[in-house]
C-alpha cells in the first residue's frame, strides 16, 4: 500500500512540475533577460576602466531583470507575476529570490575587494540556476549552473573578465535555445493531448 501512495505522490508532484514548466515556459523569459544583462556587463568590462564605476553599473543593471523578463514574458505569452495555487510556482519564485540572499557577499566584495566583485557576482548568478533543473525538470539548468560556475572562474583568471563574461553570454544563449526547444515540445504535447 505504501508503494502505491509514494507512486501517486510522485505522479502528482511530476504533474505539478509539468504544469509549472508549461505555465512559466520553463523560465525562458528570465533567461532571455539574462542574455541582455550579461551582454551589457560584458561590454562594461571592455568600456568602463574604473573598477568602482563598472561595479556600480553592474549592480544598477541588475535592476533591469524584472522589467526585461516581464517584456520577454509578454512576447512569449507568459505572465511572470501570475499567482497560481501550484506550489511549484511558489518554489520557483523562492529559488529565484534565493539569489538575493547571496548578494550581500557581492556587496562586501564591492567595497573590500572590488576587483573580485564581478567574479563573485557571476558565480552567484550561475549557482542560482541549479534548483531550476528540478523545478522545471530541465537538465540545461543543471549543466549551465555547473559549467558557468567553473568556466567563469577559469576563464576569468586565465583570460580576463571580458572573455569570462562573453562565456556567460554564450552559455545563456545556449540555455535560451535549449529552453525554447523544450517549450515547443511542451506545446506540441499539449496540442496532441487536446
Amino acid at each position: 500500500m505504501t508503494t502505491y501512495m509514494i507512486n501517486d505522490c510522485t505522479e502528482s508532484l511530476n504533474a505539478l512540475r509539468k504544469d509549472a514548466a508549461r505555465l512559466q515556459k520553463r523560465g525562458l523569459p528570465f533567461m532571455m533577460a539574462s542574455v541582455l544583462l550579461w551582454t551589457g556587463i560584458m561590454f562594461s568590462t571592455i568600456c568602463i576602466e574604473n573598477i568602482n564605476e563598472r561595479n556600480f553599473f553592474i549592480f544598477c543593471s541588475s535592476a533591469l531583470l524584472m522589467p526585461l523578463a516581464s517584456a520577454f514574458g509578454k512576447m512569449l505569452g507568459v505572465n511572470i507575476y501570475q499567482k497560481t495555487p501550484n506550489p511549484i510556482n511558489k518554489l520557483g519564485f523562492l529559488c529565484n529570490i534565493n539569489q538575493f540572499l547571496y548578494l550581500p557577499i557581492a556587496m562586501w566584495a564591492y567595497s573590500a575587494h572590488p576587483e573580485s566583485m564581478l567574479l563573485i557576482y557571476a558565480i552567484i548568478f550561475a549557482a542560482h540556476l541549479l534548483p531550476f533543473s528540478w523545478v522545471y525538470n530541465s537538465r540545461i539548468y543543471f549543466t549551465a549552473s555547473m559549467v558557468e560556475s567553473i568556466g567563469v572562474i577559469l576563464l576569468g583568471y586565465r583570460f580576463g573578465y571580458p572573455v569570462a563574461m562573453g562565456f556567460i553570454v554564450a552559455m545563456q544563449l545556449i540555455v535560451c535555445i535549449r529552453l525554447f526547444m523544450q517549450v515547443k515540445e511542451d506545446e506540441r504535447e499539449v496540442e496532441s493531448n487536446d
